[in-house]
């Protein structure tokens, strides 16, 4: 009888210590954490976007409850996309043992996180850094090596990298009747790769380069500054000015020094520029006829199920159609989703490992991959043009 009734006090013990815990077949919980500059229109759109992934799941991966927590990089008395604040996000991010994966940097000049990341085993997704050396050799001096300490592949894509959307804004250019351009740079790694790629494949083309001139990307430009930068590029006569630069980074400052200096110069800039910030930064008067590239096709462009439920989904949300950034993070968010339901345990370990082993995914850049560098199989580029204060799809670029 006293060995019977241990056992029933046993077993009621077992049974309250596991109502607590909600029973062996509870779900656990684990968090994924996305860095973005939410100073910024476009950063609060992409978390948006990111929460809207979440929300379609129903706020789960597989039997896994999952909550997002956003980090910020914008830098109240400097840069709203501040490099440093993105190191210090991934160190927190690594203190916190329940964070399984990261969304992030936002812009390759963030690219101090990577290691810190790469360290810690968490899986990696960037939705728009496109500098091609944080996955690719040739473009960096130790790149991309110099990114993963511990030898493993880590930082995955959901965006083509800079060396297609550079080389076919050149070829826009041609294409749009332009015989001469000038290149404004940023001075970071951004602006670098951009401008060196959009000039030599100029060069092949027969896109005739009049100039260069290079801009600082962490300090605040003067007016003196960025009156004499404009000065110097106007007095080439170019017939398109390429600003290799983004929002934030003083690539909207140039753009306006540019543009109330000679109210109709033609401009063309990247994706890092293409964003409705700019065109709120301008007025609608001084944007129009801005070019610009981006490293996705628009949403209702793409042509698949999930593009189309998505477009609806953000509008319902939102009231407004999504960017291509904005696409990519909730592809970006879908996919850690993925993972973390696939993981055989839903650790660092296991959640990189099944990222690493992705195989083909379904969503709504159709289906695709993650080759062995982490980047995306798919690649489109988009050309657009700002009307009426807007930014307009003009053509798929090649």
């Amino acid at each position: 009888m006293l060995n019977k009734r241990y056992m029933l006090i046993s077993i009621i013990i077992l049974s309250l210590v596991l109502s607590a815990c909600g029973g062996l077949g509870a779900p656990k919980i684990v968090k994924v954490a996305i860095s973005l500059p939410l100073g910024l229109d476009i950063g609060k759109s992409m978390l948006n976007a990111a929460q809207l992934a979440l929300k379609n799941a129903g706020g789960k991966a597989g039997n896994i409850t999952v909550e997002l927590i956003s980090y910020d990089i914008s830098d109240p008395n400097g840069s709203p996309m501040s490099a440093d604040f993105e190191e210090k996000n991934a160190n927190a991010a690594v203190q916190d043992t329940t964070i399984v994966g990261y969304i992030g940097p936002v812009v390759s000049s963030g690219s101090k996180s990577i290691p810190i990341l790469n360290q810690a085993s968490i899986a990696q997704i960037t939705p728009s850094a496109t500098w091609p050396g944080l996955t690719k050799p040739g473009y960096g001096p130790g790149e991309p090596g110099i990114y993963y300490p511990t030898g493993k592949q880590t930082l995955f894509r959901t965006v083509p990298s800079d060396e297609q959307q550079a080389a076919a804004a050149a070829r826009w250019c041609i294409q749009l009747g332009f015989k001469n351009a000038f290149i404004v740079i940023g001075d970071d790694a951004y602006g670098n790769g951009l401008a060196g790629i959009f000039d030599i494949t100029a060069g092949d083309e027969g896109l005739n380069i009049l100039g260069k001139k290079t801009y600082k990307t962490d300090t605040k430009l003067t007016t003196d500054d960025l009156q004499a930068l404009a000065t110097r590029v106007l007095a080439s006569q170019a017939d398109v000015i390429y600003v290799a630069g983004s929002n934030g980074s003083n690539g909207v400052e140039v753009v306006q020094a540019l543009r109330q200096m000679n109210p109709t110069v033609v401009i063309m800039g990247p994706d890092g520029l293409a964003q409705d910030d700019l065109i709120k930064a301008l007025g609608t008067e001084m944007a129009s006829n801005i070019y610009g590239t981006t490293v996705a096709l628009p949403v209702d462009k793409l042509g698949t199920p999930g593009a189309d439920k998505f477009l609806k989904d953000f509008q319902a949300a939102y009231g407004k159609a999504p960017s291509a950034y904005e696409a990519a993070t909730y592809e970006s968010m879908n996919v850690m989703l993925d993972a973390i339901g696939k993981a055989k345990e839903p650790t660092r370990e296991g959640v990189l490992q099944a990222m690493q082993n992705l195989g083909d995914y379904s969503g709504i850049f159709g289906t695709w991959h993650f080759d062995p560098q982490g980047d995306i199989s798919v690649t489109g580029i988009s050309g657009l043009q700002v009307q009426n204060g807007t930014w307009v799809f003009a053509k798929a670029l090649k």
